[in-house]
């Protein structure tokens, strides 16, 4: 079995190797050469103590990313790779890092303390690849084990139960049953992780396209991470635009989106408020008016919660608000679709709003997945044609409109623009100098 291992990185292994030391590539870039992957990172593990790695590469650039912890980024062919000292990890007393780190000559050792099987592997060209703990075999199986007691690997760091799923998604593995059993036990734990750590765990997730294996994921831990989405499991809606009860229909949406972080998150937050907004009227149906609203003021709070950054929150916040909206099919209605949210907003509305009907019954999948799939064209088609829909379009400024009017700068202002703007809107051909300023002197 051969691994093609990138020259800097060969030529390291080498240099190591020629003042005696064993040194090996490991980890991610291993497991992904044996599936098939490009490897993005290539880590390397070595008998050579940080102070050997300096000596060995001395006059070359080095980056001290942690030599406590045994690692020093050296570059080769303009490119840093870690270089990093076999180790053992100490107790972890906060559950998330070694409280110490004792260097040893062992690789066994070294990779005994790592989290999963497919992780735990290492390679030479001289030593070929080096799996103590059945890896490959795992690997083989399409199965996420631990290294070890799951129960025990999981309590070094907590975040290992998000990244036991993240694998499972993104390589379509199962997890190994005693590894699913110790993340559902260990679930609460994650809240002692940084929420930013756990993030970008479950964005790697969330955009991957394995379904089956994100809805095991929310299965397990979403009373943990996401209690407002948990909570509408069973939460029926008896209506005839849905089949399914709101947790069902929300997992249904999530399928149906294309991998965008918007929209998946807009997914699993957007009827969160029918919780609190259901009622039924006298044949028995339920309604759920303002739900919108609710959700997302819920979304908002979560999104705050898990520090995701202001645009992505903006773009969640305005499709979870819009979701509901019937904006029909004449040009004029997306036209104004277009002046109130901009163009990538209205996109994602709408992008939104397809899967949204594609996860309801037949009655919505007909006319109303229909008009919205019409008015995703009329969209692109008002974006082709460069047709005037936002104030910066018009052939008038506002200091036109002051000078014209003979006004000051003032509210009144944006309100004779946006005036001209409905009736460009309307009808394009008005947007001439001379027919805005005919239209300020003399509305309509």
């Amino acid at each position: 079995m051969k691994i093609n291992i990138p020259k800097g990185a060969a030529d390291i292994i080498q240099k190591l190797a020629t003042r005696g030391f064993d040194a090996y590539v490991v980890g991610g870039c291993v497991r992904d050469s044996l599936i098939g992957r490009v490897a993005e990172d290539w880590d390397i593990t070595t008998n050579a103590l940080p102070s050997d790695i300096k000596a060995v590469f001395a006059g070359r650039k080095m980056i001290d990313i942690g030599e406590r912890h045994g690692t020093i980024a050296v570059n080769a062919t303009n490119k840093y790779y870690e270089v990093t000292t076999y180790r053992i990890d100490g107790a972890y007393g906060d559950g998330r890092r070694p409280d110490s780190v004792s260097f040893t000559d062992s690789l066994r050792e070294d990779l005994a303390r790592r989290d999963f099987t497919i992780n735990a592997m290492a390679y030479s060209d001289q030593a070929g690849l080096v799996d103590y703990f059945g890896g490959h075999d795992d690997i083989k199986d399409r199965v996420i084990r631990c290294v070890g007691n799951a129960g025990e690997r999981f309590a070094e760091d907590y975040l290992r139960i998000m990244r036991a799923y993240r694998f499972a998604a993104t390589l379509g593995f199962d997890l190994a049953p005693d590894v699913r059993n110790a993340a559902i036990n260990g679930r609460k734990n994650l809240h002692n992780i940084a929420v930013e750590r756990v993030r970008v765990e479950l964005m790697k997730m969330l955009l991957s396209d394995d379904f089956d294996r994100i809805e095991i994921f929310l299965e397990d831990c979403a009373d943990t991470l996401f209690p407002e989405m948990a909570a509408l499991a069973g939460y029926e809606q008896n209506n005839p635009y849905h089949i399914y009860d709101v947790l069902g229909h929300s997992l249904h949406v999530l399928r149906n989106t294309p991998p965008d972080a918007a929209l998946r998150i807009a997914a699993l937050y957007h009827d969160t408020g029918k919780l609190h907004t259901r009622a039924m009227d006298a044949d028995g149906i339920h309604h759920f008016h303002s739900h919108e609203a609710v959700s997302t003021k819920i979304a908002e709070k979560a999104l705050d919660h898990w520090r995701f950054d202001n645009h992505t929150t903006s773009r969640v916040l305005t499709i979870i608000k819009h979701h509901g909206n019937d904006y029909g099919t004449k040009r004029t209605a997306i036209k104004r679709l277009l002046n109130k949210l901009g163009t990538d907003a209205a996109r994602d509305v709408l992008n939104f709003q397809a899967a949204d009907n594609m996860a309801k019954s037949d009655r919505a999948k007909g006319q109303k997945l229909q008009d919205v799939l019409t008015a995703k064209a009329l969209l692109e088609e008002i974006i082709a044609a460069g047709e005037p829909v936002k104030i910066s379009d018009l052939a008038i400024t506002g200091r036109d409109v002051m000078r014209e009017l003979g006004i000051a700068p003032s509210a009144a202002v944006g309100e004779h623009l946006q005036y001209l703007m409905e009736q460009v809107i309307e009808k394009p051909s008005t947007n001439t100098y001379e027919n805005l300023v005919e239209l300020l002197k003399n509305p309509r």
